[in-house]
């Protein structure tokens, strides 16, 4: 029969291998934040030109909607995955078309703000097509900075013209 010892100290050890293991769990799990869903920018008068500012990013100046979205980042990897549908215009002056993409929008970006010094940095992704229901999605990595806190997820438009960097879409519902 082995000692009261032997049998405390191994259930000792199991303990402390179980707590580590929990702190490098928990741990890397903090290292994944997702939104489960992407809301277009809503801005007010937006008929007018008015700007919602994040991170030092101005939005279009007009109102976007989606039908759904999701995005994901793994701050540990510089993994990142985004998703949205429906993405069209819901407020814009003439001679714009509600209800769809504007034409002048065919490539989107996702992008990271982290803003841990109080000064934005700004990640894209790739730029990836949005079509003509408001579809787009990636899949990829991109170089983080060493720390990333106080973080948002965009979508911004990617095609070179006037509207090129202004974000269309953001991320909500966060976790962590």
């Amino acid at each position: 029969m082995r000692s009261a010892k032997h049998i405390i100290g191994v259930r000792v050890l199991l303990l402390g291998i179980c707590i580590v293991f929990g702190a490098v769990t928990a741990q890397a799990e903090n290292y994944h934040v997702k939104w489960k869903q992407i809301l277009g920018v809503v801005v007010p008068g937006s008929t007018s030109g008015g700007h919602n500012v994040v991170g030092g990013v101005q939005s279009t100046g007009v109102s976007w909607a989606t039908t759904r979205g999701k995005a994901k980042v793994n701050l540990d990897t510089g993994r990142v995955m985004f998703e949205v549908e429906g993405l069209v215009l819901i407020a814009a002056p003439p001679p714009a078309v509600l209800g769809v993409p504007s034409p002048l929008v065919t490539m989107v970006k996702g992008t990271v703000v982290c803003n841990s010094t109080g000064v934005a940095d700004l990640v894209d992704t790739a730029a990836v097509p949005l079509s003509a229901q408001g579809e787009a999605e990636f899949h990829g990595t991109v170089a983080l900075p060493p720390v990333c806190e106080k973080i948002a997820f965009l979508i911004r438009v990617a095609d070179a013209n006037f509207l090129v960097d202004r974000w269309i879409a953001h991320g909500v519902v966060r976790k962590p």
